[in-house]
C-alpha cells in the first residue's frame, strides 16, 4: 500500500478566502433561478421544516411506487396521506393527497395511476428518459450552456445473469449514440458473480466486461467513470481498473474513477492511483481522472453493519466526511501530479467548490479541475459556474419510461442524502436570502477545514487501513 500524499498546512489561508468566493458563486446563482428551479426548492424547503414530510414523501416512492398489488399500494397510500400537513406540503398539495387517500379504497387503479405520474413530473429533471429522442434534447440544451453530462444508466438491481447483461447492452448502446460522450458505470451493474471471497475469480470475471467496455471507449470517443457503492466494492474496482489499463491495448486510454470521500481507505486508495498513475503517464502518456465524492450509501453502509453486527466502513460523522473530503482536495490539487491524474470535484457545497478553485487558482493547476453536480438538484448554481467558463459536469441517471420504478431507489437515497441536518443542500434553498444562514454554513466549513488538518491524522488513517484490508485479502483463507 502507498503512503498517503501529505498534508500543506499552509492550506487553511485558502479556506477563508474560499469563503468569500462561495457567497460570489451564491450571489451569481440568484439570476439563474427560473419558475422550476424556485417551485423545486419550495417544495424542498417545507419537506425539511416538517419530519414526518419526509416519510410521507418515501413511503410514496420507496413502497407506493413499487408495490405490485394495487390494493396494498392504496393501504399504504392512505396510511402515508394521514401524515401529510400543511407545513410539508403545502395546502393544495396535502388536501389533495389525503383526497386521492379516500378515493383510492373505490378507485385504486387509477389513484395508484395519477400517484406514478405526479411522481415522475416532480423527478422529471432530476431522472432523465432513456429514449434517445428525448435524451438527446437535453444533453444539447445543457450543450449550449457549456454543461456536460456524465450519464448513469439505472436499472433493476443486478440478481443474476440475465439482469446484468440487460444492463451491460443498455450501457453499450448508450456509449454509441452520437450525442453522448461521458458515461459512469458500476462494476457490480454488469457483472452478476461479484464474490467477495472469490478475489482472482471475481475480478477475472469483472476485468472481462471491462475490457469490452473500455474497447467501445476507444471506438466511440466515449469516457467511461467507474463508479462504485459500497465498501466491498472499492478494492475490486481499483484492481480492475488497473490492471485493464495496464494492458497494451489501454495503456494510452483517458478513463475515471471515483474514490468516496466517507471512507477512510480513500486516502491510501487515492496515493496509490497516483503512484500508478505517474508511472503509466511517464510509460505511456496515459492519464486517469479520479472523481471525488463524499458518498452517497451511508445509511445502506451502517444498517447492514449493525445487521451483521460489523463496524461501519465510514466515517461516522458527517464532520468526519467533510474533512475527509477538505482534505482530499488539497492532496489531490498537485502540480506534482497534474499531468498524470484529473480530478473531478463532485459536490454541491459551494464552499467547497470555492475551497477547490482556490487551490487550483493558487498551485496553477485549474487545467486538472472539473466541478461536478448532479442534473436538477442546483441548476442555477451549476449555470453561474459555467458561465465563469469553468469546465463543468452534471451526473445524470437515466431510466426507460417502462421502468421507472428501478429509478426510485436512486430518488429515496437523494432524499435521504439532501435531507441530512448537517447536509449544505438543505440549508442552499434558503442561503442567498439568509446571512445568518450564510455565516453558519461558513463557520461549519472552517471548522471542518481545521479538523481536517488536526483531527484526522493521515498516519492513524494508514494504520487502520492497513488492517482492515489484511483482514479482506485474508479472508478467503480464514473461510476454508
Amino acid at each position: 500500500m502507498s503512503n498517503p500524499i501529505s498534508t500543506d498546512t499552509a492550506i487553511d489561508e485558502l479556506a477563508h478566502s474560499a469563503v468569500k468566493v462561495a457567497k460570489q458563486l451564491i450571489t451569481e446563482s440568484e439570476p439563474n433561478k427560473k419558475r422550476y428551479d424556485k417551485a423545486s426548492r419550495k417544495r424542498f424547503s417545507r419537506l425539511f421544516k416538517d419530519s414526518k414530510a419526509i416519510s410521507v414523501t418515501v413511503a410514496l416512492t420507496d413502497e407506493v411506487m413499487r408495490i405490485t398489488s394495487a390494493k396494498d399500494a392504496a393501504r399504504v397510500l392512505k396510511k402515508a396521506a394521514k401524515s401529510a400537513t400543511l407545513t410539508g406540503f403545502g395546502l393544495v398539495n396535502a388536501v389533495g393527497l389525503k383526497f386521492i387517500a379516500v378515493v383510492s379504497s373505490v378507485l385504486p387503479k387509477p389513484v395508484l395511476f395519477a400517484v406514478h405520474i405526479q411522481v415522475k413530473r416532480l423527478s422529471k429533471g432530476i431522472i432523465l428518459p432513456f429514449e434517445s429522442s428525448k435524451l438527446a434534447r437535453q444533453i444539447k440544451r445543457r450543450a449550449k450552456k457549456g454543461i456536460r453530462l456524465n450519464i448513469n444508466v439505472l436499472g433493476e438491481a443486478v440478481l443474476g445473469e440475465h439482469e446484468a447483461a440487460e444492463r451491460f447492452e443498455r450501457v453499450l448502446e448508450m456509449m454509441h449514440r452520437p450525442e453522448v460522450d461521458y458515461v459512469s458505470v458500476k462494476l457490480s451493474s454488469v457483472v452478476s458473480q461479484i464474490i467477495t471471497i472469490d478475489q482472482d475469480g471475481t475480478l477475472r470475471r469483472v476485468s472481462e466486461k471491462l475490457r469490452i467496455i473500455y474497447k467501445n471507449s476507444i471506438e466511440t470517443g466515449t469516457f467511461v467513470n467507474l463508479d462504485m457503492e459500497e465498501f466491498r466494492d472499492l478494492r475490486l474496482t481499483v484492481d480492475a481498473f488497473k490492471l485493464v489499463l495496464s494492458e497494451d491495448e489501454f495503456e494510452k486510454l483517458y478513463a475515471g474513477i471515483v474514490l468516496q470521500a466517507y471512507l477512510p481507505e480513500s486516502h491510501e486508495v487515492f496515493a496509490e492511483l497516483v503512484e500508478w498513475s505517474k508511472a503509466r503517464q511517464k510509460n505511456t502518456g496515459g492519464v486517469i481522472k479520479i472523481r471525488l465524492v463524499k458518498g452517497a450509501n451511508l445509511a445502506m453502509e451502517k444498517a447492514e453493519a449493525t445487521l451483521h453486527g460489523w463496524v461501519a466502513a465510514p466515517y461516522q460523522s458527517k464532520a468526519d466526511v467533510d474533512a475527509s473530503y477538505s482534505r482530499l482536495l488539497d492532496t489531490a490539487l498537485r502540480a506534482e501530479h497534474a499531468d498524470a491524474v484529473r480530478i473531478g470535484v463532485a459536490s454541491h457545497n459551494l464552499f467547497h467548490i470555492a475551497f477547490a478553485l482556490e487551490i487550483a487558482k493558487k498551485r496553477k493547476v485549474m487545467d486538472q479541475l472539473d466541478i461536478e453536480m448532479l442534473e436538477g438538484m442546483a441548476n442555477p448554481e451549476a449555470l453561474a459556474i459555467a458561465n465563469r467558463k469553468l469546465r463543468i459536469l452534471l451526473y445524470a441517471p437515466v431510466t426507460r419510461t417502462d421502468d421507472f420504478a428501478s429509478a426510485v431507489a436512486y430518488l429515496v437515497r437523494r432524499l435521504d442524502e439532501n435531507t441530512a441536518i448537517e447536509n449544505y443542500l438543505r440549508s442552499s434553498f434558503e442561503i442567498a436570502d439568509s446571512q445568518e444562514i450564510f455565516d453558519a454554513q461558513a463557520e461549519r466549513f472552517l471548522s471542518v477545514q481545521l479538523a481536517a488538518m488536526k483531527s484526522l491524522p493521515r498516519v492513524c488513517v494508514t494504520k487502520k487501513l492497513s488492517l482492515r484490508w489484511q483482514i479482506a485479502l485474508r479472508m478467503p483463507q480464514m473461510l476454508i
